[in-house]
């Protein structure tokens, strides 16, 4: 797919991701929003990072304050459900707590997790919401641009 001009969100929608993230602070939120317009739901998963971390912090050195990872039956489940109602998955959103709402080294090579040159979900726009000292602060939108093979910032329209 070539480069989106915008990311389209509703308001409603959107103002829940920022609840997530802000009572997710300290640590990263994760989920999905599924379907487009009046179809639109949103799909919180657990993070289970520190979880992870615990158990291995080896393998798992970074803890739930920088880094996510999607609880894996949530996940399914999400990708499964709209599936079925044939949905897109139109949007994949983390928070960055204490840091700027970019899109890191860490966050693109999860994002093409099983080929590094190209996206998991390539029709799929990303969303950072930067959250600091427990308030939102800002968000930027990215999407996979197949001319430069990486993920471009682009313009979130609320609606």
């Amino acid at each position: 797919m070539k480069r989106q001009a915008t990311v389209d969100i509703r308001a409603a929608s959107f103002a829940l991701l920022v609840e997530h993230a802000e009572q997710a602070y300290p640590y990263e939120c994760c989920g999905f929003v599924v379907g487009a317009g009046l179809s639109e739901r949103v799909h919180p998963v657990r993070n289970i990072q520190n979880e992870k971390h615990r158990e291995n912090p080896k393998a798992f050195s970074r803890d739930a304050r920088i880094a996510f990872l999607m609880d894996p039956a949530e996940h399914r489940a999400v990708l499964e459900e709209a599936q079925r109602q044939s949905l897109p998955v139109s949007i994949i959103y983390h928070s960055h707590p204490e840091h700027d709402a970019y899109f890191s080294a860490t966050d693109r090579a999860a994002a093409c997790l099983f080929d590094p040159a190209e996206p998991d979900y390539p029709d799929t726009a990303q969303l950072v919401l930067s959250v600091k000292g427990g308030r939102f602060a800002d968000v930027a939108a990215f999407v996979w641009d197949t001319e430069h093979k990486d993920f471009v910032r682009t313009e979130l329209i609320l609606s």
